[in-house]
């Protein structure tokens, strides 16, 4: 079988984002593992400190204009069975209508997988402290006093954006074989957003973890009394000014003054969170900076989410696959098929801090619930290797090849 993918960018293990690494994860367990001959496709390149992964066996340089003759030549010459266009910004999804025909036409089937979770465009978030924040220190204040009044009226203007993004969702729909989607708790949205009622062309398949270390009995009897948020640090998707509200309150708790947390990351906004740990006068949170996360997973007792939304997030399931329970708000679907609340973790409703915090305190308080949650979480995990959710992959390319 031979498999063009194509991406808004360039691929290389050393680049990060989700469909980045997603796309290296299959690339290398296809090519390794069920011989499929892998290519790419592209609109942009990466930096020039970066390389390209050596593992697909041809590349085309795509652009917005599209050349339907070198692509049908490309599929052509390459044999080119399954075209899977991954999520693309939005001013390349002009090219969806064209790159569908051409490709049919060279008897080539077309899935567009989409590696967000639909209306995430709409999840912008704003707070009065990162608000005054911006003024106070002249970073993007007009932009994010935008952000606050959004977030303030959002009742009111989100039908409005729903129906602006709608062509956004239903371009690629309308021309591709199959759409996957990262959870079937993302199937109705998906077609909410594209102005549909049903469809039989959804798929859902998760990510994959990328460690095989699961952890032991052992691994969880050594955890410490340690908090963790690994995260990129931009408020308005990641809000982790909550959890800094929330251990605000925490630390005001003589149970628990063992506790420290952790935050793992880097981003536009740490100055800000460090901001906001002095004028709190925060004593037990530490800083880490971008680091590979694996050693804190195997450290932490606890792991928190306050996103605004997510796709499907790798850091959650990482986290769990090291036995650290899930403390997260209910803002995205497939924090269902992670997390079941009670059972290796807590969901509580989307901005209920005061909740959130009630959660936090009975998990740092029960040691007893803490471990059997990470037991939990650790069996529920397996599902997600490589191994099974490459297997789907197969059957879906299975499926729509004899179709």
């Amino acid at each position: 079988m031979n498999l063009l993918t194509i991406n808004s960018f360039n691929c290389s293990a050393q680049a990060s984002g989700g469909v980045n690494q997603t796309t290296v994860a299959l690339t290398t367990y296809f090519t390794q593992q069920c011989g499929i001959n892998c290519y790419l496709g592209y609109f942009e390149d990466i930096p020039t400190h970066f390389e390209p992964l050596p593992l697909f066996k041809g590349r085309i340089l795509l652009n917005r204009r599209f050349d339907r003759e070198a692509f049908a030549r490309f599929l052509t010459d390459n044999h080119i069975d399954i075209v899977q266009v991954n999520f693309l910004k939005k001013q390349n999804l002009v090219v969806m209508p064209q790159l569908y025909e051409t490709a049919h036409q060279c008897g080539a089937k077309v899935i567009y997988a989409f590696h967000m979770c639909p209306g995430f465009q709409l999840h912008t978030y704003g707070s009065y402290e990162r608000t005054k924040y911006g003024w106070m220190h002249y970073d993007n204040a007009i932009a994010e006093t935008k952000k606050w009044l959004l977030t303030a009226t959002q009742s009111i203007w989100k039908p409005i954006g729903r129906r602006l993004l709608q062509s956004k969702y239903r371009i690629p729909y309308e021309n591709c074989d199959r759409v996957v989607v990262l959870s079937k708790y993302y199937f109705d949205p998906y077609l909410y957003y594209a102005g549909l009622k049903q469809s039989d062309k959804t798929k859902a398949i998760c990510n994959s973890l990328r460690y095989d270390h699961f952890a032991t009995k052992e691994d969880i009897a050594a955890k410490e009394k340690t908090v963790i948020v690994v995260a990129r640090f931009d408020e308005d998707t990641k809000r982790l000014s909550l959890v800094l509200r929330a251990w605000r309150e925490i630390e005001q708790d003589a149970r628990l003054n063992e506790w420290k947390l952790q935050l793992v990351g880097d981003g536009r906004d740490m100055p800000f969170y460090r901001y906001l740990v002095e004028t709190w006068h925060l004593k037990r949170v530490e800083f880490t900076g971008q680091q590979n996360p694996l050693e804190y997973y195997l450290k932490a007792s606890l792991f928190l989410m306050t996103s605004t939304a997510e796709g499907w997030p790798l850091v959650l399931s990482e986290a769990m696959q090291m036995g650290v329970p899930v403390l997260a708000m209910d803002s995205f679907g497939s924090l269902h098929d992670l997390v079941t609340d009670g059972h290796n973790g807590r969901i509580v409703p989307n901005n209920e801090l005061r909740a959130f915090v009630e959660a936090m305190r009975e998990l740092m308080t029960d040691e007893e619930t803490r471990k059997a949650m990470s037991l939990q979480a650790v069996a529920g995990t397996h599902a997600f290797q490589m191994k099974q959710v490459a297997a789907k992959w197969l059957a879906l390319f299975n499926e729509i090849q004899s179709a």
